[in-house]
């Protein structure tokens, strides 16, 4: 495999917002939960959104243990966690996969596109590596139905299980518990790394773990044989470049409603939105991708023999 004349030894991949549309799956599916959170505990949106944002920028955007942590519903539920989970979490649990199912699909080409290079290429490592935790990382491959393209994947430290301390129990159904104490790799096969959570981009550590497991880091020549795609100018292209990777710009998954925008403000991270909501035409006047992608399957264009 080649991009632009020279051989490529290796295809580094962020997910979300470069195998598919992030923005409008969490936030549709995050926001309508906490709306049924609301309704069940007679509370509203505003009240558990500022509560939500407190608890992410503690653990990650994607915590999946959110519901059981808000304070407002453990004053509504107090030590009857039973009743919490039958009530509240599992009903909150389920409207969000309901939610998220219409928009838990690859962008168009995607799977075209690794399905002719795995025809193509078969030698070729293809290696995700994504700051979402181990296990949602995967569960979103396997909802994708992707997860069998890759040899590898790289993700941040699996979800810390919340219990009551008061009453040391946990604040999960068996069911859950047992799907993250058993480390669900969903049948996956290759590689799995999991990385500490100072290792998040645009931190150079985790990119620079990869090309150590392939043999890549030490030799620039070998570097320029890896191309890594990804869609945050700042978080993906500036890393790959600081590294002296070939890098392309997922340019199309920087184009969603600015309306969630807006609604993500109201409880995520602030460190994760500003990462999201820079200015992208300064900072492309600053940071220039090797290549730029106005949809995955152009990235075949860059491949030839």
């Amino acid at each position: 495999m080649k991009v632009d004349g020279k051989p490529i030894d290796l295809l580094v991949t962020d997910i979300d917002n470069t195998m598919f549309d992030w923005v409008a799956y969490y936030v549709t599916a995050f926001s309508g939960m906490l709306n049924r959170v609301a309704q069940i505990i007679h509370s509203d949106y505003e009240t558990l959104s500022n509560e939500a944002k407190i608890i992410l920028t503690e653990h990650t955007i994607e915590y999946p243990f959110v519901v059981q942590q808000l304070p407002s519903v453990n004053a509504f539920y107090g030590h009857d966690i039973e009743k919490m989970l039958v009530e509240c979490v599992t009903p909150a649990r389920d409207y969000f996969k309901e939610l998220a199912k219409d928009f838990l699909k690859p962008y168009p080409t995607v799977i075209e596109a690794l399905t002719e290079i795995r025809a193509r290429y078969p030698e070729l490592a293809i290696v995700a590596l994504t700051d979402a935790p181990r296990y949602v990382a995967m569960w979103k491959l396997n909802k994708l139905g992707l997860l069998h393209f890759f040899n590898a994947v790289y993700g941040l430290g699996d979800p810390i299980i919340p219990t009551d301390q008061d009453i040391n129990k946990v604040k999960v159904t068996p069911d859950i518990l047992m799907k993250h104490l058993r480390q669900n790799n969903f049948g996956f096969k290759g590689k799995i790394r999991i990385l500490p959570h100072e290792y998040e981009k645009p931190g150079t550590r985790g990119l620079k773990t990869v090309l150590m497991d392939y043999a890549i880091d030490e030799n620039k020549d070998k570097r320029g044989k890896v191309l890594w795609v990804g869609d945050n100018l700042l978080k993906d292209v500036f890393l790959g470049h600081s590294l002296g990777v070939k890098t392309a710009w997922a340019a199309y998954g920087t184009k969603y409603d600015p309306d969630l925008k807006e609604i993500l403000k109201s409880f995520g991270p602030p460190a994760s939105v500003q990462q999201s909501a820079i200015n992208l035409e300064e900072e492309a006047k600053k940071i220039k991708p090797d290549i730029v992608l106005d949809n995955f399957g152009d990235i075949m264009q860059h491949l030839s023999t």
